[in-house]
């Protein structure tokens, strides 16, 4: 890197990413291979413009929930520069304007990426969206005929169940009126009884009184014959 270039300290880089200071040391170790900090004397980190850019990528990608393999494989696209604190001196201004410019394009490419996502993620919500509406659809009718299937079921039911009701309370209203005609019966049999027995008692007291009757007539006979 050229003498002179301005650094950044981890908490400038923090406050320009919006990316938290753990997250940024998280970066460090994960992506080591695309991403070399600079350090201090006493160990504090510094960042130039070139890995502020390779961190704009990280964040880009990271953001969009791709898995760190596959974040190390897009950086790699880049061609590989060795990098001590400056860049060598053999490098040549082309080098660094191919450099520059598969950078823009990888960061193009990643742009296009999410809007194909996207796009993708779009249609895939709405054709679930469809499919969810047409299985809505289907059950809606399903569950309308089973409905109608159980209503025709209850009300062919409820007839059958008044039917039956109705046969009960004529099967009820029999068994009273037999029972009605029965007590009759015995209560005709039972004053029938009853007037027996008063005519039997009533004999029976007729019969006593008769042989008293035949004996003063008895009495009465002979004493008339004796005053003759």
């Amino acid at each position: 890197m050229e003498k002179g270039q301005k650094k950044y300290t981890i908490k400038e880089v923090s406050k320009k990413l919006k990316v938290s200071v753990g997250k940024l040391k998280e970066w460090e170790e994960s992506f080591s291979h695309a991403l070399y900090v600079q350090r201090t004397k006493t160990g504090a980190r510094l960042y130039s413009d070139f890995e502020i850019e390779t961190l704009k990528k990280i964040k880009i990608l990271k953001d969009h929930h791709i898995n760190d393999d596959h974040v190390n494989f897009i950086l790699d696209t880049n061609y590989e520069v060795e990098r001590d604190d400056d860049i060598s001196e053999t490098t040549s201004p082309e080098m660094v304007d191919m450099l520059v410019s598969l950078q823009n394009d990888t960061t193009e490419t990643i742009q296009q990426l999410n809007e194909s996502f996207a796009q993708v993620k779009e249609e895939i919500i709405l054709d679930l969206k469809e499919e969810i509406k047409t299985e809505l659809n289907a059950g809606h009718h399903k569950t309308k005929s089973l409905i109608q299937s159980y209503s025709h079921l209850v009300v062919d039911r409820a007839e059958h169940t008044q039917e039956e009701i109705t046969k009960l309370r004529q099967d009820i209203h029999r068994e009273e009126e037999e029972k009605l005609f029965i007590q009759h019966k015995l209560e005709e049999r039972e004053e029938q009884f009853q007037e027996f027995v008063l005519a039997y008692r009533q004999s029976a007291a007729a019969k006593q009184r008769f042989p008293n009757w035949l004996k003063i007539f008895k009495m009465k006979k002979e004493g008339s014959m004796d005053l003759n």
